[in-house]
């Protein structure tokens, strides 16, 4: 990557990933070394059998976190970072569950996917925004709910990488309700809240969002007046030049049923004056 001419100079965008063990510090310190080569086993293997063995063997950028690690990629194939990359590394933390000894420690990961531009000297909002995904209690809180269901990894993307990928179509996961959109929120000591997609490739979003509190987050209701309004207003239009309409039935809700009569003059009648305000 040339050098910037300019303090303004914007540098070209990578897609950052970042990786980060669950429980990595609890794990007694004679027991780290092992863990983290299982888990840089597991990683290997799921970027090989994602079509990515280059892209890990010779990243544009890797930083070792001890716990974990950072990498940067052209963002060319960083398609395959959102799938199939995360059911492959769950299934090889599955076959590392199954087949290690006991009082050997159990490992989870929990990713973060970001793309923004990034500099020679990677210093840039993205790598540091991607930290603030990975660190977040959306990110655990996702970790968590994939464990409890039987799974071992779980994946934040952001909303920018969401829309280059799923939103664009370069994914089997092309549809939204493979994912929980989630903002992420409570970073240690930041004031950070980005909005955010999560995806565990053997948890339903359902199942995920019930560890957060509440049902899957849904588009918000329209009010009681809007739909009134917005129902006048079809069908004042579905009555033509004319301005006549017989009275027509309408249900807000199966338990509270109205009868609207709309005027030459466009007014709405039949309705309590109340709603007819709103």
């Amino acid at each position: 990557m040339p050098p910037p001419e300019h303090a303004w100079d914007i540098s070209p965008e990578y897609a950052i990933l970042t990786i980060d063990a669950r429980n990595f510090s609890k794990v007694p310190e004679s027991l780290q070394p092992a863990l983290k080569e299982a888990m840089t086993t597991a990683l290997q293997a799921a970027f090989t059998n994602s079509g990515l063995a280059d892209e890990w063997a010779d990243p544009s950028f890797k930083r070792d976190n001890g716990d974990g690690f950072t990498m940067a990629f052209a963002p060319l194939r960083s398609w395959r970072l959102v799938d199939p990359m995360p059911r492959r590394l769950d299934q090889a933390l599955e076959d590392y569950q199954v087949e290690k000894e006991p009082g050997v420690p159990d490992l989870a990961i929990r990713m973060a996917l970001h793309i923004g531009p990034f500099p020679p000297s990677h210093l840039s909002d993205a790598i540091n925004d991607v930290s603030r995904f990975i660190d977040s209690a959306t990110a655990k809180t996702a970790l968590e709910g994939a464990v409890a269901n039987g799974g071992h990894t779980a994946l934040v993307l952001s909303d920018e990488m969401f829309r280059r990928v799923i939103g664009a179509g370069r994914s089997p996961l092309t549809e939204e309700r493979h994912f929980l959109r989630i903002p992420a929120t409570d970073v240690p000591g930041r004031d950070f809240s980005k909005p955010s997609w999560v995806y565990a490739p053997r948890v339903p979003p359902e199942k995920l969002a019930s560890r957060f509190g509440s049902p899957r987050p849904s588009a918000p209701n329209t009010s009681l007046g809007n739909r009134r309004n917005s129902l006048a207003a079809e069908l004042l239009q579905s009555a033509g030049s004319s301005g006549r309409l017989n009275v027509h039935t309408v249900a807000d809700q199966i338990t509270s049923v109205h009868a609207v009569q709309i005027n030459q003059a466009g007014l709405v009648t039949g309705l309590p004056p109340e709603a007819i305000q709103q």
